[in-house]
């Protein structure tokens, strides 16, 4: 590992630790005050659990850094006996006197007040920056339609959209009802749908718009081979810009720059990379008419493409020379409100399509502490603004996930509060003691079920990566026999 990349590795760790455990310590810091205001009495203020790493006392109360980053605790005796999940305990909580309905509710809410505060803070930073993004991601028109896919067990199979009859540059308005404004949630649409046949085969309805009409559209996705996700064969259409070209390469014998667009080949509008590449590998080594716009000047060549060795094993291509591609990029102004909205909207509809019977989304496909932590550690090394807006998802569906009536959750002692309330005696502290004790097993089963997920999914991505690295060559025009299979590089077409 050379030292800029060291320097990536070290910034996106430093930028994990400050926002990820920054997310938790908001919370924590919510119980914290408000217990502090309701004259609570506060025995631990812990990041992290289990035995801790290092600890000091301050003001009678215990701060503690612990070894199971999964998130923190403030132990509060009065609120709830949690010994077994927080540690023993030198306080008896029966011994203190009771506190009121009104202050456990303040205090196990206030850790989700807390954290939608921050998230409201960051979503005003990023009001007045604005939100990186691309046309790609902003778009709702076809690009690209596959002609097949592989299903979960392999096979080829026909894609579904082209099956039922989408067809390129039509506009996707809504997906089973919703409707969509970007490929976000285009791409969201179709994972988390739930529909079904009345034979009960997975459908999804599409309404796209095509020669200003709207066409209804039913789709039958497959599962995808590998993460097991609904798939139709979609691609966005956006402007296709090339952002670096290879000497030498047909590409810049025929005149094409960096920053210029691509607009047609053999007078077929190009919307997409994959309809790029895949129309040069069907065309082969024959000559193409290629359209393209240089310093806003339309222009058409004639290039053939080249078959060169792109990898160690000798392994060869049918290229013209784009090292990579590129596409227009904007700022998203949004307020910090439409900013908090769209985020639980989005934790709202992953969490329903989790519990609903027909959603083929699984507790596999979640992510937990280790999913979070290189979600985070891969954005700081790119994109500030983004990372940002990956801390505001973060810290909206803890909130939400925090105030579910769960017990050992804060919406359990919510709820464990309002039922004495409305009983009008408490529950038996055995059976509470019983309950948050299960629910915690099961939530650290969860937790480590989720965590092997996501160290499999990291560690493949990772070797697979790290594969490709090491058998791609640099690419030589002009001369293909001459091509240096044993200098290591990266290409993008």
């Amino acid at each position: 590992m050379n030292f800029p990349d060291l320097l990536n590795h070290g910034w996106g760790l430093l930028i994990v630790a400050l926002f990820f455990g920054g997310s938790i310590f908001v919370h924590e810091l919510g119980h914290f005050l408000a217990a502090k205001w309701r004259g609570l009495h506060i025995e631990r203020f812990s990041i992290g659990f289990g035995p801790k790493i290092f600890s000091w006392t301050r003001g009678g109360v215990e701060y503690r850094l612990s070894w199971l980053p999964l998130g923190g605790y403030v132990a509060l005796p009065q609120l709830a006996d949690m010994r077994g999940i927080e540690g023993d305990s030198s306080i008896d909580a029966g011994a203190m006197p009771p506190i009121g309905y009104r202050d456990k509710v303040i205090v196990a809410v206030a850790g989700a007040v807390f954290n939608i505060i921050f998230a409201f803070l960051l979503a005003t930073i990023l009001f007045f920056t604005g939100r990186p993004t691309s046309e790609d991601r902003a778009s709702v028109e076809v690009g690209y339609l596959s002609d097949t896919l592989l299903n979960a067990a392999g096979q080829e199979v026909t894609a579904p959209a082209k099956a039922a009859g989408m067809q390129v540059g039509d506009l996707i308005r809504y997906i089973d009802g919703s409707p969509v404004k970007n490929w976000d949630d285009i791409h969201q649409g179709i994972a988390l749908s739930t529909g079904t046949t009345t034979q009960g085969s997975r459908e999804i309805e599409f309404i796209v718009e095509r020669d200003g009409e709207q066409v209804t559209l039913q789709v039958q996705p497959i599962i995808s081979e590998g993460m097991k996700l609904r798939q139709v064969g979609l691609r966005p259409g956006f402007t296709v810009k090339v952002g670096a070209v290879f000497p030498d390469s047909p590409i810049e014998k025929a005149g094409i720059a960096p920053g210029d667009t691509l607009l047609e080949l053999d007078g077929q509008p190009v919307r997409s990379i994959a309809f790029y590449t895949d129309y040069l590998k069907d065309k082969g080594v024959q000559p193409v008419s290629i359209t393209f716009e240089h310093e806003g000047t339309v222009k058409t060549a004639q290039i053939t493409p080249e078959e060169v060795i792109v990898s160690t094993d000798g392994r060869k291509a049918v290229l013209t020379g784009i090292a990579a591609f590129d596409t227009n990029r904007s700022l998203l102004y949004q307020t910090p409100t439409e900013q908090l909205k769209e985020v639980a909207i989005t934790t709202y509809t992953n969490l329903r399509a989790l519990l609903h019977k027909n959603s083929d989304i699984g507790i596999s496909h979640m992510s937990g502490p280790v999913g979070i932590i290189r979600v985070i550690k891969s954005a700081a090394q790119y994109d500030m603004l983004n990372t940002l807006w990956i801390v505001i998802f973060i810290n909206v569906s803890l909130a939400f996930f925090n105030m579910m009536p769960i017990p050992v959750l804060d919406g359990g002692h919510i709820a464990f509060a309002t039922i004495n309330k409305l009983r009008r005696k408490p529950i038996n502290p055995n059976v509470i003691a019983s309950l948050q004790g299960s629910f915690m097993i099961l939530l650290f089963g969860m937790m480590m079920y989720v965590t092997f997920f996501d160290v499999s999914r990291w560690i493949s991505d990772a070797s697979e990566s790290a594969e490709t690295r090491a058998k791609a060559v640099t690419p030589v025009f002009g001369n293909p026999e001459n091509a240096n299979a044993d200098t290591p590089s990266s290409t993008e077409e």
